[in-house]
């Protein structure tokens, strides 16, 4: 009657598979690796993109300039492009008709039928996308009435199976509602 009981011991053993320090070194230092490469590659982009920025804001104060009708570029600007570009890419601009009223004033007719055209080109894809999501509520609205129809004749023909029709009146007989009645009620008159 006296068994013994025992319990387990007060704190489990952990048996839990540990990574040797080796291999964890060299995990680290594959990411460290990848990050640091990952870094330079953000950094080189930076670069360039700083310099492609610089070389748009040089063109940009020239076409600013060629509009203004100075023809050249101010010194600050000449100065801060140069410094900013390479050297191959800098080529000096001169409007050659600066001078000529009919040409600038043919060249803003230009610009302005540009921004018209953007401008008509905007409202036509807004159009189409319009009347593209149409024909597609349309066809969806089609197929819910097809669906619609083909269960309404389904019950249609469920209620014409139900339902017996009355024979047709026979060919010698004339179908008036009085002689119906007449006969019907004529055999009370005796």
């Amino acid at each position: 009657m006296n068994s013994i009981v025992t319990f387990p011991p007060a704190t489990p053993e952990l048996k839990l598979p540990r990574v040797s320090t080796e291999k964890w070194a060299a995990t680290l230092a594959e990411e460290r690796l990848r990050l640091q490469e990952d870094q330079d590659a953000l950094r080189e982009r930076e670069t360039n993109l700083r310099d492609y920025e610089a070389r748009l804001r040089a063109w940009q104060a020239d076409i600013d300039a060629g509009r203004a009708g100075t023809g050249a570029r101010s010194a600050t600007t000449s100065a801060s492009a140069a410094a900013a570009a390479p050297a191959t890419l800098i080529r000096p601009s001169r409007a050659p008709f600066n001078e000529d009223p009919a040409l600038h004033a043919a060249w803003e007719k230009l610009h302005r039928a540009r921004e018209l055209l953007e401008a008509e080109q905007t409202h036509m894809r807004d159009d189409r996308i319009a009347i593209r999501d149409q024909e597609i509520m349309l066809k969806k609205r089609s197929e819910a009435l097809d669906v619609r129809e083909a269960a309404l004749v389904q019950r249609e023909a469920l209620v014409a199976a139900a339902t017996v029709l009355p024979a047709p009146p026979a060919a010698g007989k004339s179908f008036a509602p009085f002689e119906m009645a007449k006969s019907v009620f004529g055999s009370r008159k005796k």
